[in-house]
């Protein structure tokens, strides 16, 4: 599984659970991009990481 492919599939659980995020994108390899209502958005370094890593490091930027 690919990155984007990951990303993909993680944008759909965060949408689903009402944490008032319209969309998880990425950006290129090593940095995705949280829109959250209202328009705010939050770039998160995912450089290197592995997938429950990328985990991690978005849900810091959710909360």
């Amino acid at each position: 599984m690919s990155k984007a492919e990951f990303i993909s599939i993680f944008e759909l659980t965060l949408v689903s659970v009402n944490l008032d995020i319209i969309s998880l994108s990425l950006i290129d390899d090593d940095h995705v991009l949280i829109t959250f209502k209202g328009n705010g958005i939050r770039k998160v370094n995912i450089e290197g990481d592995s997938f429950g890593a990328i985990i991690q490091d978005t849900m810091k930027y959710v909360f």
